[in-house]
């Protein structure tokens, strides 16, 4: 698989420069192929540097419909029994796909919502370094989200079918999410794709949360690529450990030998998008990009 490195938005729009044409030069000056839009802290004007991209060797390959800094994704209400979640949800990744549009791509990465559950939650947030994550802890939660999977999984499939019905010319990748109460584990992910077998879904890998969900939940980060290796578009670099979320490659637990056996071999291009948290110095981008470049990635 030929990968191309890309930079996701939550990071670029507070280390980056604020005009277009600058965040286009510096996009290159950073040897990035472009960058995959999200909602970030900062607005980036993206119709004025898709405008401006045609002199720039850049492109926009995706877009995410939620922030990657968000413990519950836009997305949330796909799996939700009330009307007007569900509503909230769909105007969330329309509005993805008109973004998409809007900057030439036809791929949109999807949360596939989150399993609504019964009484007062203490914390899902997987990338909250403030809770500790005992055994007991989750346990009780990942017991509540089964309980309530089965009709939440049917919602999320009539809704991901509708989306991709009313938008028969784009890609939904579905991806993982921070919260423990996410749709999208494994299995979930596989029954999705099998009941829609006749819509074009992909999958896109975020390492950092595979990672930290086999850190407290005990789920293999490989087995996602083992299922989805075959329908992975792209995936999101960025490392996790107690402390948090999308920390510089290397810094974590994400195996990172494992994810470039899995993507190089195929045989086909992907993309590799380096998502941060803000919180990380842009000082740190040469020694992020020479971790990748040993892997390949």
């Amino acid at each position: 698989m030929s990968l191309q490195r890309y930079v996701g938005a939550a990071w670029a729009s507070v280390h980056g420069p604020t005009d277009p044409v600058r965040l286009l030069r510096w996009l290159c000056e950073a040897k990035f192929h472009g960058l995959v839009p999200s909602p970030s802290p900062r607005p980036i004007a993206y119709a004025a540097m898709a405008d401006a991209a045609t002199d720039y060797p850049i492109d926009f390959p995706a877009v995410r419909c939620s922030s990657i800094l968000a413990e519950r994704p836009t997305t949330a209400g796909l799996a939700s029994a009330r009307e007007g979640d569900l509503r909230l949800a769909k105007q969330a990744a329309q509005q993805g796909v008109a973004l998409a549009a809007s900057v030439a791509t036809r791929c949109v990465i999807l949360e596939p919502g989150l399993v609504p559950v019964m009484g007062e939650i203490e914390r899902e947030d997987l990338g909250d370094p403030s809770y500790d994550w005992t055994k007991e802890r989750v346990e009780a939660l990942v017991a509540r989200r089964k309980v309530s999977l089965p009709p939440a999984l049917d919602r999320v499939c009539r809704a991901v079918f509708e989306l991709a019905r009313a938008n028969p010319d784009f890609t939904f990748c579905l991806t993982q999410s921070r919260s423990v109460l996410a749709v999208a584990s494994v299995e979930a992910l596989q029954m999705v794709f099998e009941d829609l077998g006749g819509v074009r879904l992909g999958y896109w890998h975020d390492a950092a949360i595979a990672a930290r969900r086999e850190q407290v939940l005990g789920e293999p980060q490989g087995a996602w690529l083992e299922a989805f290796a075959d329908r992975c578009v792209g995936c999101s670099l960025g490392d996790a450990r107690q402390e948090g979320l999308y920390l510089p490659p290397g810094s974590g637990a994400v195996d990172y030998p494992l994810l470039a056996s899995y993507l190089k071999p195929a045989g086909r291009s992907a993309v590799a998008c380096l998502e941060l948290d803000p919180s990380v110095a842009s000082g740190e981008l040469p020694g992020m990009r020479a971790c990748l470049d040993k892997f390949g990635l």
